[in-house]
């Protein structure tokens, strides 16, 4: 969706305008309280009672969680990861994050014995995708709570074992899919529920867009652009990856490209956006069908085309991907993720027959009428609101506006965090928004999507797979 800056700034202020008049009596209550993401989802500080967690795998998403890691919920004792150059750049996130106090978060380099530590009651995992499923059940076997990055697992069967196992040792497991913690998503959600403002909703349109060719830049060399195939750092080629149950130097360094150790853009990408599509047509369903879980709907059947169609580097996963998924209510939801242009960004579309809404990259959400110039105002809205905001949608923006905590620039990692450690000190209070029932279902979705695109055929999706207490598993079928 490209769009000017006048009509950015109309659809901008049709959001605000309609998020004013749904959620008019929570807003101002939200500008009073110490912490606004806290008060939304239910949980309140640890007064002074950090839970101790460590982090495995310090890559950039593993680096992610440093950057997002309240010490008032957290204190960071430990981290993990088999390579010196991810060891060297999670020491200067930790001194950005810390400062001094960095120096004792104690570096394990194998997460076997970190996990054999008795004071650390929770870990993030941030491994890669065929690492997520051992790791997971290890911790949890040895009483860690665990907060797990996207994709839950790489099967279906794993995932579930995963479920299971959180039950078995009665230890809480949530899955990283952010947005279930997003607040600019949450009122998205509330304005998509609104029938009078987008009417009936029979299409999304979700996509993400980069492009890892270099653009023609001069000089640039492959791993310069394209982080999944990075560089081999000199300090890595010493690393035993065989000891690691690694095949290669460059299996370990490019693992999102291989078959046997990632998942490519689905799992890394597309899993966000049909993990936001099921939650958005929870609420335009308005409930109607049963077809899903409490927060979110599951397709009923996939199609799709994958293909490597630029990129010769030996690379295993899919460049180009494009997928149509049919939902209840006679919803069509189609993805594309491609690696060679970005003019879109990422983001997704909720068209209905009044309107559309647009939530772009996490930050900007757009509200534009339907049979109209798009920067023509909705007309409710100049109607019921007396003073149209003309403040930005951005969460960024609103934080600067409104005089809020920057907690409200977070995409979601910080509250993830914070509520599962709310959740380890409230015994008994609740499950994470993203537990296992939620992961399982986000890849269901992905890997199915995954099997539809090379497999290039129509693929139902049976309930049985969305069950954790059910053997059922589609790459067994």
């Amino acid at each position: 969706m490209i769009l000017n800056e006048q009509q950015r700034q109309v659809g901008k202020d049709n959001f605000a305008d309609a998020l004013k008049m749904t959620r008019r009596d929570l807003i101002p209550a939200l500008v009073t309280v110490p912490s606004v993401t806290a008060f939304y989802w239910g949980y309140s500080s640890l007064r002074g009672n950090p839970v101790r967690a460590a982090l495995i795998g310090a890559g950039g998403q593993g680096r992610s969680h440093i950057d997002s890691i309240n010490p008032d919920y957290i204190k960071l004792v430990a981290f993990s990861d088999i390579r010196p150059s991810m060891q060297k750049k999670a020491r200067v996130s930790l001194e950005g994050k810390f400062g001094s106090d960095a120096r004792h978060i104690e570096l394990i380099e194998d997460y076997h014995k970190l996990l054999d530590r008795d004071d650390i009651e929770m870990v993030i995992i941030a491994l890669p995708l065929h690492l997520h499923a051992p790791c997971t059940i290890e911790a949890m076997q040895k009483g860690k709570h665990v907060l797990c990055e996207k994709l839950m697992a790489k099967t279906v069967t794993d995932c579930k074992r995963m479920g299971r196992a959180a039950k078995q040792t009665g230890r809480l497991l949530a899955i990283g899919h952010q947005r279930h913690y997003s607040y600019l998503y949450a009122n998205a959600l509330e304005v998509a529920k609104q029938k009078d403002i987008l009417g009936d909703v029979r299409h999304i349109r979700a996509f993400w867009h980069r492009n890892q060719t270099g653009g023609g830049k001069p000089g640039a060399e492959k791993g310069d652009f394209d982080t999944w195939f990075a560089k081999v750092p000199a300090e890595d080629k010493q690393v035993d990856f065989a000891r690691y149950g690694y095949k290669s130097l460059d299996e370990l360094v490019r693992w999102r490209l291989q078959k046997r150790t990632g998942e490519g853009l689905m799992a890394e990408l597309g899993s966000h956006q049909l993990d936001a599509c099921s939650i958005l047509l929870k609420a335009v369903l308005n409930d109607k069908d049963t077809h899903g879980g409490k927060t979110m709907v599951h397709p009923r059947a996939v199609s799709g085309v994958g293909v490597n169609s630029y990129f010769s580097d030996g690379r295993e996963v899919e460049d180009h991907i494009f997928l149509t998924y049919e939902y209840p209510g006679d919803t069509v939801v189609t993805y594309s993720s491609i690696t060679t242009n970005e003019a879109d960004g990422y983001g997704e579309q909720v068209m209905g027959s009044k309107g559309t809404l647009a939530i772009l990259s996490e930050r900007d959400v757009y509200l534009l009428k339907e049979k109209s110039l798009r920067d023509t105002r909705i007309s409710w809205a100049e109607r019921r609101i007396s003073q149209p905001s003309a403040v930005s949608t951005s969460t960024a923006q609103w934080t600067s506006g409104g005089g809020l905590q920057d907690t409200l620039t977070s995409r979601g990692y910080r509250e993830e965090q914070e509520h599962l450690a709310w959740l380890i000190r409230h015994p008994g209070e609740g499950q994470p928004r993203c537990g296992a029932d939620v992961g399982l279902a986000d890849a269901v979705v992905t890997l199915v999507s995954n099997m539809s695109a090379r497999q290039r055929r129509r693929i139902e999706f049976k309930p049985s797979w969305f069950d954790l207490n059910s053997d059922d598993a589609p790459e067994t079928a």
